[in-house]
């Protein structure tokens, strides 16, 4: 009877792990920018300039947004893993179970 609440212990623990490791944050992502085009014929770098000089502003404060997502994910992904570290030590220090004797 021991075992068997043992193992029914043991196999809610299981479950609930599992159900835990579906519930991970969505992932983050941090799409780069393109950068604009340069590579045309200088006549239309030079009729299009005030057009291509706004795709480049733009690109720079999209780039500064990307940035900044980056740095918010590093902290994310910094944090998980120190969690991790935790719940990574306080299992290493449960003492292993001691099997029946006959």
């Amino acid at each position: 009877m021991r075992r068997r609440a043992r193992l029914l212990a043991a196999i809610c623990v299981v479950v609930s792990v599992s159900c835990t490791a579906f519930a991970q944050p969505e992932v983050i992502r941090c799409p780069a920018p393109e950068v604009p085009i340069t590579a045309l014929p200088e006549a239309v770098l030079s009729e299009y300039r005030a057009e291509i000089a706004a795709e480049f502003e733009a690109y720079f404060a999209d780039l500064s947004d990307h940035i900044a997502c980056l740095d918010t994910e590093r902290s994310r992904a910094l944090s998980e893993a120190h969690v991790a570290t935790e719940a990574y030590s306080t299992f290493l220090n449960i003492p292993p179970a001691q099997k029946d004797l006959p």
